[in-house]
């Protein structure tokens, strides 16, 4: 752009003919200087909008490519997170299907218990009989023998 002491005052004088007043060969230097002025800021400012308009679309350009970048990065976060989630799937159902067994195992060694409990129990209540029996043999053989002896 013009600077503005550049800026020219155009003044248009004129000289008077049969047909009316026509602008002097001055006066039209005036307007096309005046005119070459416009036109140079217009160039100026046509140079300066095209090269903000460089920056901004290679601004737009790099702003196009982080985003581009930051998706393909999202992108490859969800899919990792997807295969944690998976894995963290499989993980819990193989510790829910451990879980259950466990529980299986552990019943059928309660009922094992259960079952050797009772076969203790039946066998403990014969050894008492046996020994009740025993003992009262030995007693009935310990009275005979008491009784030969004070014969």
């Amino acid at each position: 752009m013009s600077d503005p002491k550049d800026k020219v005052k155009i003044q248009i004088d004129s000289i008077k003919t049969p047909a009316g007043e026509v602008p002097t060969v001055e006066s039209l230097k005036n307007v096309v200087a005046g005119l070459n002025v416009l036109n140079s800021d217009m160039n100026n400012l046509n140079a300066n909008v095209e090269k903000n308009m460089s920056a901004i679309d290679k601004e737009l350009r790099n702003i196009r490519k982080l985003i581009a970048e930051e998706t393909v990065s999202f992108e490859v976060m969800s899919q990792k997170l997807e295969k944690v989630s998976n894995q963290l799937e499989r993980l819990a159902k193989s510790e829910k299907e451990k879980w259950e067994s466990l529980q299986e195992i552990m019943m059928d060694i309660a009922e094992i218990i259960k079952g050797f409990q009772a076969s203790l129990d039946e066998y403990s209540a014969r050894v008492d009989q046996r020994m009740k029996e025993t003992f009262k043999a030995l007693a009935e053989i310990v009275t005979v023998t008491m009784r030969e002896e004070q014969k």
